[in-house]
């Protein structure tokens, strides 16, 4: 694809597309969130300490066909101890979100954060806490 000849998945558009989708969905956003998109399973993009962090991957649509998705990872970050913050993120087993669902799912997932998280309470916190199903 465009920069990596191991990617699976395109990246460098599809990531574009989908902070400028969340920017209008979720204009109020009051904390910074990170996002890494990575096109195939090295991880130059480090999904695992991203508050979102995506791996490219070939996954199955609602109707069957292989299609662009991604293997989800939530709430990694750089830890810090003193502050007990979590460190590699919460790989979410047996969910993949196509290409195309894409913004649906983030934007399901931060509304989710945003509605449910206690005062003070970062994403990645949060989706370490997380009951599985409000992750899907």
């Amino acid at each position: 694809l465009e920069f990596c000849k191991l990617a699976i998945v395109e990246t460098k558009g599809l990531a574009a597309r989908l902070i400028d989708e969340m920017e209008k969905r979720i204009p109020d956003l009051d904390e910074p969130l990170t996002v890494h998109v990575n096109g195939c399973p090295n991880s130059c993009a480090r999904i695992q300490v991203a508050d979102i962090g995506l791996k490219g991957q070939i996954v199955t649509d609602d109707d069957g066909r292989q299609v662009e998705g991604f293997q989800v990872h939530l709430g990694g970050g750089l830890a810090l101890q003193q502050r007990n913050e979590p460190g590699i993120g919460r790989k979410l087993r047996r969910h993949k979100v196509s290409a195309d669902g894409l913004a649906d799912y983030v934007e399901r997932v931060v509304r989710g954060w945003l509605d449910t998280r206690s005062a003070g309470q970062t994403f990645a916190e949060w989706a370490v806490g997380a009951d599985e199903k409000a992750l899907r």
